[in-house]
C-alpha cells in the first residue's frame, strides 16, 4: 500500500508542478476549476446525493458558482495594481476563514453538533460550496501573485503552501506509524493520533526554518512567520478532519477511488482547501 501511495504521489506531484510552472494563468484557472468541479462531484456523496444526474448537477453548480464569483463579484480582479488583495477578494478570504472556524468547531464537538447537519443534504451541500469555491479562488490568487512581473512568483508561492500541507501530512503519517498510541479524535478519525499530529507540526516547523534560512529572512521575523506556518498546518489538519467527519457520518471510507492508494481527489486536497484561504489572510497581513 505504501509503495502504491508513493507512486501515485510522485505522479500527482509531477502533474501539479507541470501545471504550476508551464501553464499560462488562464489555462491554469480553467484546469483547476475542472479539478475542483470533480471535487464537488465527490462531495455530493457526503451530502447523500445518490443519483448520478443530481451529483453531476451539484458539481456543475459548483463550477457555475466559482465562475460567477470570479467574474461577477471579483470582476476577474484578485490583486490591486499596488500588489494588495482586492477588497472583495480579501473579504472573501476572511469569510472563508470564518467558515473554517465554524467547521473546526463542528469537528471538535462531533458528534454532539451533528444534529444541525446530519442527514441534511441541503446543509451538507452548502458546506461543500463553502469549502470548494473559496479554495479555488484562493488557489488562483496565489498563482497570480506578481504574475505580470514574474510568471513563476505565484507558482513558487503556491508550492510553498502545498509544501506546508504536505509536510504536515507526511510528518503525521510517519510519526503516527512509528509512535502513535493516543487517539487524536477517535469519534472523527480513529486512525489519527496525537503523536502523528505533533510529528506533522514538527515537520512544518522544520520546513519553515529551511525556507526562512534559504530566503535570508531577518531572524527577528522567524518566530512570527514560523508560528503562522504552524497555524496553517493545524488548519490543514482540520480540513482533513472535517472531511473525515462527513465521510464517517455518511458511512463512506474514501471520497472516491480515482487515485490508487489514496482514494478520491478530495482525500488529497481536503487539507489544501482549508490552508489556502488562511495562508492568504496571513500573507496579506505579514508580508504584503
Amino acid at each position: 500500500m505504501l509503495k502504491q501511495r508513493i507512486i501515485t504521489a510522485v505522479i500527482l506531484a509531477a502533474i501539479l508542478l507541470s501545471a504550476l510552472f508551464t501553464m499560462p494563468f488562464d489555462y491554469f484557472a480553467w484546469a483547476s476549476l475542472a479539478v475542483f468541479g470533480y471535487g464537488a462531484y465527490e462531495w455530493s456523496k457526503f451530502a447523500e446525493i445518490s443519483q448520478f444526474k443530481y451529483q453531476l448537477l451539484y458539481a456543475t453548480g459548483a463550477v457555475i458558482a466559482g465562475i460567477a464569483l470570479y467574474a461577477g463579484v471579483l470582476d476577474f480582479s484578485l490583486w490591486t495594481l499596488t500588489g494588495q488583495l482586492t477588497q472583495n477578494n480579501y473579504l472573501l478570504m476572511v469569510l472563508a476563514c470564518i467558515w473554517w472556524t465554524i467547521s473546526s468547531v463542528l469537528v471538535l464537538i462531533y458528534p454532539r453538533g451533528n444534529r444541525v447537519w446530519q442527514h441534511q443534504p441541503i446543509v451538507k451541500s452548502i458546506f461543500g460550496y463553502l469549502t470548494l469555491v473559496p479554495a479555488w479562488i484562493a488557489l488562483l490568487t496565489i498563482r497570480e501573485y506578481h504574475y505580470l512581473l514574474d510568471k513563476d512568483s505565484g507558482a513558487w508561492l503556491a508550492l510553498f503552501v502545498f509544501s506546508i500541507v504536505w509536510s504536515a501530512d507526511i510528518g503525521a503519517y510517519f510519526a503516527g506509524k512509528k509512535f502513535g498510541s493516543h487517539k487524536l479524535m477517535p469519534n472523527v478519525s480513529p486512525g489519527k493520533t496525537i503523536e502523528g499530529f505533533v510529528g506533522g507540526m514538527i515537520a512544518v516547523v522544520v520546513l519553515s526554518l529551511i525556507v526562512l534560512w534559504n530566503n535570508n529572512v531577518d531572524f527577528t521575523d522567524w518566530l512570527a512567520l514560523t508560528a503562522c506556518c504552524v497555524v496553517i498546518g493545524v488548519v490543514s489538519a482540520f480540513g482533513d478532519l472535517s472531511e473525515s467527519m462527513l465521510k464517517r457520518d455518511a458511512g463512506i471510507k474514501d471520497s472516491g477511488n480515482i487515485l490508487p492508494g489514496h482514494g478520491g481527489l478530495l482525500d488529497r486536497i481536503d487539507s489544501l482547501t482549508a490552508a489556502m484561504p488562511v495562508f492568504l489572510v496571513f500573507f496579506s497581513h505579514f508580508y504584503l
